[in-house]
């Protein structure tokens, strides 16, 4: 990992380097997608999420109304946004590569048709992706979390180690098992 001279804070106060995202190379890493099907949720406006992993708080972001909230569980939200900035909007999960398994009341539950490229635990120390959810709106990883570059329009974040665990199948392991 190649970082920038550039420490950012995370709500909880711990300073982390900011990644230099120019240097990543995701040449020969393996292709994976999230596997498990997912609440999200049609923001009212003003929700503030707070994705909190093992590490400490991941991320901040406050809702605008139609934002479609994320909810891997109770301590795992987030608003997926594209790479210029702008947060994805509820009524267009499928425009997202998102199929609607089943609806209810305010949220949905989705599963996920997008594929990325993966560096699988590659986070070592406490580190920042820089304006990863638009201007001021920062990622904190921590140790043994893994980067993804989405496929579709190229964005790379991260996905804490548990929630990675929890959520992704990494699909060169899947044909492997075949064999």
């Amino acid at each position: 990992m190649i970082y920038k001279n550039e420490f950012i804070e995370n709500e909880d106060g711990i300073s982390c380097q900011v990644l230099d995202l120019e240097s990543l190379n995701f040449d020969n890493c393996p292709l994976g997608i999230k596997s498990k099907i997912t609440k999200v949720i049609n923001a009212k406006g003003g929700e503030k999420i707070l994705t909190i992993t093992n590490g400490g708080c991941e991320g901040v972001y406050i809702a605008s109304k139609g934002d479609a909230i994320f909810c891997n569980s109770e301590s795992d939200k987030y608003v997926p946004h594209n790479r210029d900035g702008k947060a994805w909007k509820f009524c267009e999960l499928e425009e997202h590569n998102y199929d609607v398994v089943k609806s209810e009341k305010d949220c949905v539950y989705v599963r996920s048709n997008n594929k990325a490229l993966l560096m699988v635990e590659c986070i070592e120390k406490p580190t920042c992706i820089k304006d990863a959810w638009g201007k001021g709106s920062h990622q904190f990883l921590f140790i043994g979390a893994t980067l993804k570059k989405d496929l579709n329009n190229g964005a790379i974040s991260g996905i804490d180690k548990k929630a990675f665990e929890e959520t992704w199948t990494i699909l060169n392991e899947i044909e492997n098992e075949k064999e």
